[in-house]
């Protein structure tokens, strides 16, 4: 309990304090809980950068390259959610020895050694690969390593599908200090995230420049949320029918300094990321039900407000509590609101996200696909997702005259479905009389897009409503 004691004092100080407490101790089992990782057995994070310092001292001596792989397992959360933790640490001890097993070569070509692989956190995982010719001789164990969860991982009977993305970089060629090394394995593994996961991908000027953007981006975000450089724009949404204003979707826009040039295509997925985006979404939707009370009370407004939300918002637990709680707030009943989830993001294939979609079906609150068309549905699935309007991706409604048979017919198609399934059917992306009048005389039921009306400061819209 003393010695105890002793590191937790000195953690307080600094990590370094920490390690020489430690070292001093001639206690076996205190010296195993704070390198090793209890589940795995595997060097943890405090060890790793013990011995990366190690090999990195010892390769600049020698002139030797080190290769560092970062490996993150994707999908696993949803073996936690799903089937708890238990089932969880079993998978990844599982993953940890066929790891072990994969980094050991048969041809000699590298010769890792007992600390060369680790655990740092959760699903994440690093391989040391001392003494490489070539930065590409990684790139083998790589391979090895994606190869492993072919056939998955097998846990109580259940057969668990994962894969990972790996980054790999390279001392000296990628960075001469360790934490550098490692962030910027880190970034590379992103990178492989970003294009698809089961990959991996090294280090390159590329990814610096993106990892630099990002975390302008982060600096934005914060900025933005802490000092209130959010603001909404709203776009109009009219009836095919007769040109009538039934609906106003809220736009998310950012004033921050640090986001100058960068739109939503590029902070939503930093956002996401990160975990701003639930905070962001909360704003979004506060502000969007303020506006709409006024809309209602000041200008008989009585159509809906359209709300986009990320699609992490499926896999977050309180967010149909929080949503009620916003619409009580604003006495607002849930059917004037319309929330919007991108197809993808809608139709994922996990019983979380359909859980927080029934529970949000449940409130009141209508649901629409977003983008639709461009996520490659099933159309099948739509039976068991409970929406009530597919929003046409605009990239159909440009391809209405296309000479493409298959995509100027994609809008049809989609129109027919809703039928089908008794859903609504919006147009995005509207941009000329042409597009309009097929879209009329097509029995699409609502359009919005520049030729309309483009997205509207809030005293632009008064205006237009009164008008």
């Amino acid at each position: 309990m003393l010695a105890l004691n002793a590191i937790c004092l000195a953690a307080l100080r600094s990590e370094e304090q920490a390690y020489r407490t430690i070292m001093q101790l001639h206690d076996d089992d205190i010296r195993q809980m704070a390198f090793y990782d209890t589940l795995t057995g595997l060097p943890n994070r405090w060890s790793f950068k013990t011995n990366l310092e190690r090999l990195l001292t010892r390769a600049g001596k020698d002139k030797q390259r080190i290769g560092l792989l970062y490996i993150d397992l994707d999908n696993f959360k949803q073996v936690n959610d799903q089937y708890g933790h238990e089932a969880g640490d079993r998978l990844l001890l599982g993953f940890s020895e066929r790891l072990w097993e994969a980094i050991r070569p048969t041809d000699q070509l590298l010769k890792p050694e007992a600390e060369s692989l680790a655990r740092l956190a959760g699903d994440e995982f690093v391989v040391l690969l001392p003494n490489i010719k070539e930065p590409l001789d990684a790139s083998v164990v790589a391979t090895r390593i994606l190869n492993i969860f072919d056939g998955g991982f097998e846990v109580d009977d259940v057969t668990h599908i994962i894969y990972a993305s790996i980054g790999i970089a390279v001392y000296p060629d990628d960075a001469t200090e360790s934490s550098m090394l490692l962030h910027h394995a880190d970034a590379a593994m992103y990178d492989a995230k970003d294009n698809g996961r089961n990959c991996f991908r090294f280090f390159t000027q590329k990814i610096a420049d993106t990892m630099h953007q990002r975390q302008q981006i982060e600096r934005g975000l914060r900025q933005a949320l802490s000092e209130e450089h959010f603001s909404l724009v709203y776009m109009p949404i009219f009836d095919c029918k007769d040109n009538t204003i039934v609906a106003v979707e809220v736009l998310l826009r950012c004033q921050s300094p640090e986001l100058e040039g960068f739109g939503p295509d590029h902070f939503i997925p930093v956002a996401e990321a990160t975990g701003f985006i639930k905070e962001i979404d909360l704003w979004v939707i506060d502000n969007a039900l303020q506006a709409l009370v006024i809309l209602q009370q000041e200008h008989y407004f009585k159509g809906q407000i359209c709300i986009n939300i990320s699609g992490v918002e499926l896999h977050n637990e309180p967010f149909p509590a929080q949503l009620k709680n916003l619409l009580e707030r604003h006495n607002i009943a849930p059917e004037s609101v319309e929330l919007e989830v991108t197809e993808t993001a809608f139709v994922a294939d996990d019983a979380i996200g359909l859980e927080t979609l029934k529970a949000l079906d449940e409130l009141g609150v209508s649901l629409a696909l977003d983008d639709f068309g461009t996520g490659y549905t099933a159309f099948s699935q739509l039976i068991h997702y409970p929406a009530d309007c597919l929003k046409i991706d605009r990239s159909f409604v440009n391809d209405l005259f296309s000479e493409r048979e298959a995509r100027n017919k994609m809008v049809m198609i989609i129109q027919n479905l809703a039928k089908l399934y008794d859903l609504r059917v919006i147009a995005e992306g509207v941009e000329t009389e042409a597009q309009m009048n097929y879209l009329r005389e097509n029995d699409c039921d609502w359009a919005q897009g520049y030729y309309l009306s483009r997205p509207l400061p809030w005293d632009d819209l008064l205006k237009l409503l009164s008008d």
